[in-house]
């Protein structure tokens, strides 16, 4: 099955590469006229684009798929520290923080599984452990449907692709300090300065330090990031970048799984915001080391050859503590519920290696672009756990607990658990036909080879699979300014756990249909998405057990196996989003989508993500050096079908405010309040447990800009 795609790989090479060499007498005849050591560098600096939604250098405006963009000045005024708060507030987005350091994304009623940095990434993960900081990027955008031209594979739902930081072309920098609610203390730097004086040559400098204790009872947080990018010029027409990043964040007194929200009676309990099920001995750190390397080729004013490379390496290291109840917990006694400990050590490395040729050519009148590339992805992953010989109990009436109530267990000597070998080779290209002046088709291929080799406690998850995915986009400008679009797509998702049958579920297979109108303005943007996705086979979670039907009256081995059955969803809405300014004192960045899933039933499916949400972030500046602002979210009720019964949370509405003063030039105050009605609501319902997310909260900061 590798062979035919092995082959397409190598002929792509070589396609590029011949490509390439025709290009060298052009260089030869243009250098002196189109490139010189003081130009091609500080352009490409001066107008960095993202690949989007096709791999194309396409806008919001032109691109035939929704499109949402938080840029740098949105998340410092907004305080969109961390990529949680910031997909919070991300029109079409939900975010389910199922635990305190675990969080799953989803759009259109399907899990995010695609996290890019500028552009490239694998699609191997639903879920984020820690708290992603924002403050290493210039933007965050988020491409909502099918991903099928940026990785070949994931759920019909969107990516979030990062885009880094970067040198600029002049020397900037500024810091920021502050302190806030909970013991909130932030300290952040950010320097970009020429190494030469041409300006081919330069560096950025990006660092965080925070550290905070929390609403949750236990529970403390810190958090350290630095980032070095250096980018110049190797020649008239070969540029080099690279950088490097580490991000640490530690935990202690966190939650594994939540609160046991729902009585053996039915009823639902309600608690403090702050109680935990946690013990004072727990912590849950993680690692995040990342490198990269860009050389990229300026083969002709109209074409360019990229070449990238990443080496990723993640570590996760934990002593948690679980509750679980074969009784259900007791609304009179608060009695039932049982401890299981655990520690386990994981650790990932990743290798991607991308080449991509864009450009542009002139053919029947019109200008086309073509976007081409092949690449080749590896990760390794191992997952060591260690067996309590200690800590399993009946535990005390709850609520209550202070934390002390299971001493720190004994820890065995670590086992492998877990681990997989993925191999992900690629093929893709895509190119935008300008049919007419106003008439665009954008017609997409991704062959895919992907294999998988590994074991679960015991349970080979091995896969092998070929696939393809075809892009079909249209755009038609009605009239100037107005532009009505469509695009289809098909995808398909590794699925990395186990049947009914303790065997490997298998891929889901996904469709998305989308169909529009975006109308530009001076500066903004309005646009109106109707969609429907596909989802066969999708994994949906049953049970833990060992896999023989018993269900066992103590810990030993009901927690064997985490068991998911395949599904098949059908989701359809529609979004729309504002994006710019009002006046030109006034901007806002809005949106609200309604969505409909249903199982192969007819039922409603996914019920723990809201059909309808509404999103708002609105800035005002009355005068020169005042600026104010408002955040809004809503979403409507949701639950979970619980053994015990319905869990529900009540629709909510979420408001914020912010506000910064420049107090002398250069030298900005700012206070952001959120949660400002203190509104009572939980952070996810995804599981049958649950805790609260943040009550009111403030932070005050000062920004010196040098």
């Amino acid at each position: 099955m590798k062979k035919p795609l092995n082959r397409a790989i190598l002929a792509a090479n070589a396609v590029i590469a011949g490509f390439t060499l025709q290009s060298t007498p052009l260089l030869a005849a243009e250098s002196t006229a189109g490139f010189s050591e003081e130009i091609t560098i500080t352009a490409i600096r001066a107008d960095r684009k993202s690949r989007g939604a096709t791999g194309l250098d396409m806008d919001a405006f032109d691109t035939p798929q929704s499109l949402s963009i938080i840029d740098a000045d949105t998340i410092e005024a907004f305080g969109l520290k961390d990529i949680n708060t910031l997909l919070a507030m991300t029109p079409g987005v939900n975010v389910d923080r199922s635990e305190t350091n675990r969080t799953y994304y989803n759009a259109r009623g399907f899990d995010i599984t695609s996290m890019h940095i500028d552009g490239i990434g694998m699609p191997f993960g639903t879920l984020v452990v820690g708290d992603l900081d924002t403050f290493l990027y210039e933007r965050v955008e988020v491409i909502k449907g099918s991903n099928g031209l940026i990785t070949g594979l994931g759920n019909p739902s969107g990516t979030v692709n990062y885009v880094r930081k970067r040198p600029t072309n002049e020397f900037m920098g500024h810091t920021n300090v502050s302190v806030g609610t909970y013991g909130h203390r932030r300290a952040e730097v950010d320097i970009s300065t020429p190494l030469t004086e041409s300006g081919s040559w330069a560096t950025r400098l990006v660092g965080v330090y925070a550290e905070s204790d929390s609403w949750v009872d236990l529970n403390e947080n810190d958090r350290a990031l630095g980032s070095v990018i250096v980018d110049g010029q190797l020649t008239d027409t070969l540029t080099l970048s690279a950088g490097y990043t580490r991000q640490d964040y530690d935990s202690d007194g966190v939650l594994w799984g939540a609160l046991p929200v729902i009585y053996n009676d039915g009823t639902q309990a309600d608690y403090p915001v702050s109680t935990s099920t946690s013990m004072d001995w727990t912590h849950w750190n993680t690692s995040r080391d990342e490198a990269f390397v860009e050389l990229g080729w300026q083969l002709s004013d109209d074409w360019r050859l990229t070449a990238t490379g990443m080496h990723n390496v993640y570590k996760e290291n934990s002593e948690l503590f679980y509750i679980y109840s074969n009784t259900g917990l007791d609304p009179d006694t608060g009695l039932g519920l049982l401890s299981y400990p655990g520690k386990y050590d994981d650790n990932r490395k990743e290798r991607i290696l991308d080449a991509n040729l864009q450009g542009s050519f002139e053919a029947w009148g019109q200008e086309h672009s073509v976007n081409l590339g092949v690449s080749t992805a590896r990760s390794a992953s191992e997952a060591f756990a260690h067996s309590a010989l200690t800590g399993f109990q009946p535990m005390p009436a709850f609520p209550g607990w202070t934390g002390t109530e299971v001493a720190r267990p004994t820890f065995d000597a670590p086992y492998l658990a877990a681990h997989q070998d993925i191999d992900l080779n690629r093929v893709y290209g895509s190119v935008r036909l300008a049919v007419t002046e106003n008439l665009n088709l954008i017609l997409g291929f991704n062959a895919v080879d992907y294999t998988n080799e590994g074991v679960s406690y015991g349970v080979s998850t091995n896969s092998d699979e070929d696939g393809s995915s075809p892009y079909v986009g249209v755009t038609w400008e009605l009239v100037d300014g107005l532009n009505a679009y469509a695009s289809y797509s098909d995808i398909y998702q590794p699925q990395y756990v186990l049947g009914e049958d303790i065997q490997s579920l298998g891929s889901a297979e996904g469709k998305s249909y989308e169909i529009g109108l975006k109308k530009s303005f001076d500066s903004s943007l309005l646009s109106l998405a109707l969609f429907r996705t596909e989802q066969s086979n999708l994994q949906e979670f049953k049970e833990y057990g060992d896999g023989d039907g018993i269900d066992d009256t103590d810990y030993s081995d009901d927690f064997t196996y985490a068991i998911y059955r395949g599904v098949d969803v059908e989701s359809e809405g529609i979004e729309i989003e504002f994006s710019g300014n009002i006046t030109d004192t006034l901007s806002l960045q809005a949106g609200a989508t309604h969505l409909n899933m249903k199982d192969q039933q007819g039922e409603d499916a996914r019920t723990f993500i809201p059909r309808n949400t509404v999103k708002m972030l609105l800035s005002w500046q009355p005068m020169e050096r005042l600026t104010t602002g408002a955040s809004l979210r809503w979403q409507d009720d949701i639950y979970y079908e619980s053994g015990f019964g319905r869990i529900k949370q009540d629709s909510y509405t979420v408001l914020g405010l912010h506000g910064f003063y420049e107090v002398v030039e250069d030298l900005t105050l700012a206070l952001n309040v959120d949660n400002l009605t203190n509104e009572k609501y939980f952070n996810s319902v995804k599981y049958e447990q649950a805790w609260y997310a943040a009550p009111r909260t403030a932070t005050l900061s000062a920004r010196w800009q040098f």
